[in-house]
């Protein structure tokens, strides 16, 4: 009986491997898919900022400034100002997209060359006599 519970232990012991070993490719790209979570996350949250200060900027009625000619202008000033801010954090965007992408094939690639298997020592003697053949 020691057998049969020992047998179906090792059994157990590398059904357990194999699934840890599956999940593994899951794992790295769950990590890949938080950093990316996190660092578009952070980015919502300036761009929400460069929001909130301007939108406090435009609700604010300037204070003993009877020339409307003049807050007009600092109105538009402060509009050009977000434009242009708002513009800077789009090519923020444009990068790390590019950045998360590159992060993604880099751990795909790992994963896949990480996956296939080893050449054979008959693989490995059959592509010798192929090149010598040539």
């Amino acid at each position: 009986m020691k057998a049969v519970n020992e047998q179906f232990s090792e059994q157990f012991a590398d059904m357990q491997k194999k699934t840890m070993d599956s999940l593994a490719p899951m794992q790295n790209m769950n990590n890949v898919a938080a950093q990316a979570f996190e660092r578009i996350a952070r980015k919502n949250y300036d761009l929400m900022g460069d929001l909130v200060e301007y939108a406090v900027a435009q609700v604010k009625v300037p204070e003993g400034e009877t020339d409307m000619q003049k807050v007009y202008e600092s109105r538009v000033a402060d509009t050009k100002a977000f434009a242009d801010k708002v513009n800077a954090r789009a090519a923020e965007y444009v990068e790390l997209a590019g950045e998360l992408g590159d992060m993604v094939k880099a751990t795909a690639t790992a994963e896949t060359e990480a996956a296939a298997p080893a050449p054979t020592a008959k693989k490995a003697a059959a592509k010798k006599r192929t090149a010598k053949a040539k």
